[in-house]
């Protein structure tokens, strides 16, 4: 349990660190870039989550 939740925190300090760039240098390619990155990471994070070990 603890690992799911430390997965929690860690996607959210992904978050916190790649909101960033978006914030500060406001480019289209950028900002796809970010969502990208954030929707891998969410993605992974969801099937960790609710797998069956």
């Amino acid at each position: 349990m603890t690992d799911k939740i430390l997965a929690g925190v860690a996607l959210l300090g992904l978050l916190a660190f790649l909101i960033t760039v978006p914030i500060f240098v406001p480019h289209v390619d950028l900002i796809l870039f970010t969502l990208g990155c954030l929707s891998l990471a969410a993605y992974d994070f969801w099937r960790e989550l609710f797998s069956r070990r």
